[in-house]
């Protein structure tokens, strides 16, 4: 029920942070590094100051177990989950929730994570399965042709400015959407735009429970792991498996975590082992 801070020069423990009444299943530091974020089964998240290690403010609104937090690179978004299906939206700093997503999975969510290095951003906008604003454009302004008199050649290229100016409007705000993966126990990993509240992609492919999930740096992909014995790579651009390691454990696949420098991913299993993959 104890979270604790450790200096990793002298490996020693600096600070220990009090309150939580039952397990602790995940902690998130503020990008500053100044704070930290914690939650709990007591189903609650807190939020610490390190500095004095004081609880500054308890955010309740799940009804069981949260079991994961995240930060947007922003840091003004905090997303939670756990056993009673939800994932809700927070205001990091004075705990006013902002969304409540549900409805696509059905059991309890295991992992979310903020997608948050701009190429996957990009990756994602550009996207077979979320709508392109320039195929609408078109679509609008051919109705627009169909239903009006013959327009100039000069009329139909300001048009076409018009349009294009548009496009690149609508992708700057894209851009500046936020979208979050969520992996549960349903076997289904989904994306959300955030603040819209909308479900823009179910990605299927596990055989068991999803338990983690990573952003690939390089913006192509991200990856997958499960109660399945399997590690997947998806491709943010098409939505598809892109590779699929059968028998990566001997047993249940628990935790991922991706290098952001070097091109190596970790896994750990319930087997007791940790795995170092290459991944060019």
């Amino acid at each position: 029920m104890n979270i604790k801070i450790w200096n990793f020069d002298s490996m020693t423990c600096i600070k220990t942070l009090s309150g939580h009444e039952h397990t602790v299943s995940c902690v998130e530091f503020s990008n500053d590094g100044n704070f930290l974020f914690s939650a709990s089964r007591d189903k609650t998240i807190k939020y610490w100051e390190i500095s004095s290690g004081n609880c500054k403010r308890t955010i309740t609104g799940h009804e069981e177990w949260v079991r994961c937090v995240t930060l947007n690179d922003k840091g003004n978004l905090l997303a939670s989950c756990g056993d009673d299906e939800a994932i809700l939206i927070w205001q990091p700093e004075t705990g006013n929730q902002l969304n409540d997503l549900r409805g696509e999975h059905d059991n309890k969510i295991e992992k979310v994570l903020f997608i948050r290095n701009p190429k996957s951003k990009e990756n994602i906008i550009s996207s077979d399965y979320l709508s392109s604003f320039a195929s609408k454009l078109v679509s609008n302004n051919d109705q627009d042709n169909k239903e009006g008199n013959e327009k100039s050649e000069e009329e139909k290229i300001n048009e076409q400015f018009q349009a294009k100016a548009q496009f690149l409007k609508e992708k700057n705000k894209l851009l500046n959407k936020d979208f979050l993966l969520a992996a549960a126990r349903d076997k289904k990993i989904t994306m959300w735009d955030v603040i819209g509240g909308v479900c823009v992609k179910v990605f299927h492919g596990h055989d068991n429970w999803v338990r983690d999930l990573a952003e690939h740096p390089n913006g192509k992909y991200f990856v997958s792991c499960s109660d399945d014995k399997t590690i997947r790579i998806w491709d943010l651009k098409t939505g598809n498996s892109a590779k699929k390691i059968n028998e990566a454990h001997e047993r249940f696949v628990v935790c991922i975590s991706m290098s952001p420098k070097c091109k190596l991913l970790a896994s750990g299993s319930n087997n007791l082992d940790i795995k170092i993959w290459d991944c060019n």
